[in-house]
């Protein structure tokens, strides 16, 4: 049976084999030191960037030394590294563009999550409108999240029962003694107060509330917090708020 004809590479002794690797690997290796030197050319380096070169170098020669007495073919080295340059690319424009890409998935997470605020500087905290139309506002209420309806027609910071007892206001020890007026009728209200309300950096103290006793569908943000606010705006279906 005929043998199929060998590769040049195959007909070189091996310590030729490998001195024609390492030619290839350096003239490779050469092009790109050069295209570096013209991007950053050495008049430009400090003494401690040149020693950091020479390093760096007798690092890269013993790596080309060792790739070029490896079996692997050059195509799949070369395909390895391509993929590691293009990893290390990507990671360093990521560091380079952190604060625009953190500007970004800020932005991102306003519109996946639009009760959840975003501090867009200046003191300033928005809030994306949701698909009913509706602002809602996540806040840390004595320290336990709960999320609030904007409500301008409300009197004040009125909690639903389920909320209040998560905070430690159950309706067995409350006095519902406030009468409140409302699109469904008439209901009661226990009057309480909240040690702190945190809306992102923005913290109110000492805020008076009232627990709701009928089937209020969510805790109402009205006018009594709000007016604690020195900017209250709405622009481009986005709820921007000033302390």
């Amino acid at each position: 049976m005929a043998m199929p004809p060998r590769s040049p590479w195959e007909r070189l002794t091996p310590p030729r084999r490998v001195a024609w690797r390492l030619l290839i690997l350096v003239a490779l290796a050469g092009a790109g030191l050069f295209a570096l030197l013209s991007l950053v050319p050495p008049v430009a380096w400090s003494d401690s960037q040149s020693i950091d070169v020479a390093r760096f170098g007798l690092v890269g020669l013993v790596l080309l030394v060792s790739a070029a007495a490896s079996r692997q073919r050059l195509v799949t080295m070369g395909a390895g590294l391509a993929a590691w340059c293009a990893i290390a690319l990507v990671l360093v424009a990521a560091y380079g563009y952190r604060f625009e890409l953190g500007a970004l998935w800020s932005r991102v997470e306003g519109e996946l999550l639009p009760s959840r605020a975003r501090e867009t500087g200046s003191g300033e905290v928005s809030f994306a409108r949701a698909a009913d139309q509706h602002f809602r506002i996540d806040a840390l209420v004595e320290g336990q999240p709960v999320r609030f309806l904007l409500d301008t027609g409300a009197s004040g910071v009125i909690l639903t029962r389920q909320d209040a007892a998560r905070i430690g206001y159950p309706p067995d020890r409350l006095s519902f003694t406030q009468i409140f007026e409302t699109a469904n009728g008439r209901t009661r209200g226990a009057p309480i107060r909240l040690k702190q309300i945190a809306i992102g950096p923005l913290v109110f103290s000492d805020v008076p509330a009232s627990v709701n006793e009928g089937e209020l569908g969510e805790s109402l943000l009205g006018m009594r917090l709000l007016e604690q606010l020195s900017s209250i705006e709405i622009r481009n279906d986005r709820l921007v708020i000033r302390r």
